[in-house]
């Protein structure tokens, strides 16, 4: 859905809804790493088919093949997708207030940290600044930065944007990478799509037995392979989804779903760097009985 038209100066914006169609991804020119895709097979061929998330993980963060690893920005308009602080600084404006609100109950801490998780391009943490400033918060005299991203380079242009808009002075922690946040914190953790970010393993039902759904490799293709699962945690993930469901999570024979067995350790470290203050996670999805539907997300 877009907008347009805009009013004058100091008057009211006019927005117009419309719907904007854009056409479908042609795969086949997505291209790969040649080297990262021989990597992996060559992997495969010597200790066989590998779980989804460890082909997932390569794939997105490999240091020198990974999607997430590249010279070319992922996220923003210049990137592949955007997500909601590239679309409009009114989101990072939204949670200024937020951010703000916490400082206050925490009665002021002087200084005040928000770090963020998959920083990107700062665009969002620029946005809660100039929230702030705009607001007149007390907060953005003493609020600090630290940005936590997987690719190096990111910082880098994190750090030069910064000093661009004469703000190294809020940066701390700047050469951090992608290890989590080592020095508690009083502040708000931030993470904005980052958890879909993290590798998940694949599984099918079988004759009623769960499986898990491996990549293998043959004639130089990658190929679905079922076997066992790689780790008693898919099954126990199930089964606590289904203790805390009315009625449970069942798949049906022949159901695809995906599981993501990372997320509590990612959490767990997290909120393990607040001393005091908040975990802001914000992603999209469903809960899991409709994520597991056996008719409507069957495969």
């Amino acid at each position: 859905m877009g907008a347009g038209g805009a009013g004058g100066a100091g008057g009211a914006m006019e927005v117009t809804p419309g719907l904007r169609r854009d056409p479908a991804p042609d795969l086949d020119a997505v291209g790969e790493d040649a080297a990262l895709v021989a990597r992996i097979h060559t992997e495969i061929a010597a200790s066989g088919p590998i779980p989804f998330a460890r082909f997932m993980d390569l794939a997105l963060y490999d240091p020198e093949g990974g999607y997430y690893r590249g010279d070319a920005a992922r996220p923003g308009r210049d990137g592949d997708f955007l997500t909601a602080p590239e679309a409009h600084p009114i989101f990072g404006a939204a949670l200024a207030r937020g951010v703000d609100e916490v400082w206050q109950r925490l009665g002021r801490p002087d200084p005040f940290v928000l770090r963020e998780y998959g920083a990107g391009t700062g665009t969002l943490a620029a946005a809660i600044l100039d929230g702030l400033e705009a607001a007149g918060s007390d907060l953005a005299r003493v609020i600090r930065y630290e940005p936590i991203e997987v690719e190096p380079r990111r910082i880098d242009s994190i750090v030069a944007h910064f000093k661009e808009a004469g703000r190294a002075g809020v940066l701390v922690n700047p050469l951090q990478r992608d290890s989590i946040g080592s020095e508690s914190i009083e502040g708000v953790v931030l993470g904005n799509e980052v958890l879909d970010a993290l590798p998940v393993h694949r599984v099918v039902v079988r004759d009623g037995v769960l499986r898990e759904v491996l990549v293998g490799s043959r004639h130089g293709a990658f190929v679905d392979v079922e076997s066992e699962p790689s780790t008693p945690g898919i099954a126990a993930r199930f089964s606590a989804v289904g203790m805390t469901l009315a009625g449970g999570v069942t798949l049906a024979e022949g159901q695809r779903a995906e599981v993501c067995l990372a997320i509590e350790g990612w959490m767990a470290g997290a909120a393990a760097g607040i001393r005091r203050g908040a975990l802001l996670l914000i992603d999209y999805g469903y809960p899991a009985a409709e994520l597991y539907d056996p008719i409507r997300r069957r495969e």
